[in-house]
């Protein structure tokens, strides 16, 4: 599957960027492309079931975001027909991403979240996790703490989860549309 993926160009110059955006419920991934693409969303009915595909231009780059279903868990897996939605972000990204961008709330790192990982090589193949950033959302909650004091201290299985994405992670505050923050973003 290794064959899915661009490359390691996420920090490149390239002039268009495409970047898949996952995670769990309320992990923020329509605030977050909001904020990458400096446009509020079109409202949908039924984003969280299936892909959202949205374009725009960022720092004179064309950038691509395809958001993922929100992920569903039943018995500790994904369920079936979200697994399926997932995988169709491939075809929306073709020929390959240049990053996934795994998000997870800086407040709410679950047991779930730990899981990440093994579902994204699951559904993606091995070479996932290396072009996988984890994007910290709601990045307010650090009140004055910097990311590292933050992930120092914060549940283990989140250090865990940053370290299988190779020590790739990224913070984002959506309440402020900064466009600093999607600059060192696009950089990484």
């Amino acid at each position: 599957m290794s064959e899915l993926f661009t490359g390691r160009n996420y920090g490149s110059s390239s002039p268009e960027l495409r970047l898949v955006l996952l995670g769990n419920i309320g992990c923020g991934k329509t605030s977050s492309a909001d904020n990458i693409l400096g446009q509020l969303s079109p409202a949908s009915h039924d984003a969280s079931r299936s892909c959202q595909l949205r374009t725009g231009i960022t720092e004179g780059r064309s950038v691509t975001v395809v958001e993922a279903p929100r992920w569903y868990w039943s018995g500790g897996k994904m369920e079936e027909g979200v697994r399926k939605e997932t995988q169709r972000v491939m075809t929306l990204v073709a020929p390959g991403p240049h990053a996934i961008l795994l998000l997870v709330p800086v407040n709410q790192f679950t047991e779930m979240d730990s899981l990440v990982p093994a579902e994204l090589e699951d559904v993606f193949g091995e070479d996932a996790l290396s072009h996988t950033i984890v994007l910290l959302t709601c990045g307010d909650y650090l009140m004055g703490k910097t990311v590292e004091e933050y992930l120092q201290k914060e549940h283990q299985g989140l250090r865990q989860v940053v370290e299988r994405c190779g020590g790739r992670y990224h913070v984002f505050n959506n309440r402020q549309r900064q466009n600093k923050q999607v600059c060192e973003l696009l950089g990484k």
